[in-house]
């Protein structure tokens, strides 16, 4: 147990204080009697204020000098204030063992399986199709809703990547949907929700299996690309792809190449290869895609549970227990 005092700094950009919310921020004051939080706000205040602490919750876009990740130096404990740490992974960062480092890749699991829904529905209901008929105050029905809808109760869902997104995922649909859930994960094999787990070998077997492909993985040089022209060929023409993770886990052009010869039937897409996604992507006149700008967790419930989070973890940090969220350096998530 830790009998002196810790200090801990939050650094994160006013954008992202302000969708959090001050009074959920504030309650990390209170984490743990014998840990100090200091915030800023500001990048270049926080590169000075990082060499004097035990430990940091940050944003990506901040930046340590080097200094703080040599073995002497006072940092213990670094948390990412997002889940994917792709963009925080700097050499640095990766050599200084003497640092743990966590992510919040827990709390927002099931924001991020919501809006997967969200986008799985609305392409099998045609929700594009209807609000363009609502903008245009027509009441369309095509001839009521053979063949432009499609139920997903008892159809089968690939997840690639079972963690806490998928993991969340896996229950929506199996319990609120009776799907057969099939599952991709490198470690784990346990979630109750999983069907039949299967291995990166057995990719396209499974995606031939698919009326409904979830990517719910990190982006590592592994993982980059995994739905590439290969992949989209073994998925069926009636399937759907959703990807609420990395834009880098598709390759674009095969995509845009199989949804406009209607090879697959249509994509649901919250991260694209280039964000903001570009003016001249051919993805924003697709009918049948539907693009939402990276928004998967942004819910009400963000700030409660991100700082619910990162409380507890300042407790753990606290009294020597284990920290939640632990980042595999090494291997990139």
């Amino acid at each position: 147990m830790v009998s002196k005092e810790s200090l801990v700094l939050l650094g994160i950009p006013p954008s992202m204080r302000d969708l959090l919310g001050e009074q959920n921020l504030d309650r990390l004051l209170d984490a743990h009697p014998r840990v100090r939080v200091e915030r800023t706000y500001d990048k270049d205040q926080f590169t000075e204020l990082v060499k004097q602490v035990d430990a940091v919750i940050f944003q990506s876009t901040f930046r340590f000098p080097p200094e703080v990740f040599k073995p002497d130096s006072r940092l213990r404990w670094i948390h990412l204030a997002t889940a994917g740490v792709n963009q925080a992974l700097t050499p640095e960062l990766i050599g200084a063992d003497q640092v743990i480092f966590t992510s919040s890749k827990g709390p927002m699991g099931s924001l991020m399986a919501e809006h997967a829904v969200m986008l799985m529905l609305a392409l099998a209901r045609d929700l594009r199709g209807y609000l363009d008929s609502q903008a245009k105050h027509f009441w369309s029905r095509h001839d009521y809703v053979v063949p432009f809808m499609s139920q997903m109760l008892g159809k089968t869902i690939a997840i690639l990547g079972v963690g806490s997104f998928g993991g969340s995922l896996a229950r929506i649909c199996k319990v609120g949907f009776g799907m057969k859930v099939l599952g991709m994960a490198r470690t784990s094999s346990s979630n109750p929700h999983v069907d039949r787990y299967f291995q990166r070998t057995e990719l396209n077997a499974a995606l031939a299996q698919a009326d409904v492909v979830a990517l719910c993985l990190p982006i590592t040089p592994a993982t980059e690309k995994t739905i590439d022209a290969e992949a989209l060929a073994a998925m069926k023409p009636t399937a759907y792809l959703i990807n609420v993770a990395r834009g880098g886990l598709v390759d674009e052009e095969a995509l845009i190449d199989a949804l406009q010869d209607g090879r697959i039937a249509g994509a649901g897409l919250d991260t694209t290869t280039v964000e903001p996604l570009p003016e001249d992507s051919p993805l924003w006149a697709l009918p049948n895609v539907i693009i939402t700008p990276h928004v998967g967790p942004g819910t009400d419930a963000l700030g409660e549970s991100l700082v619910d989070f990162w409380c507890e973890n300042i407790r753990r940090f606290a009294e020597n227990e284990p920290l939640l969220g632990i980042v595999d350096r090494h291997a990139g998530y």
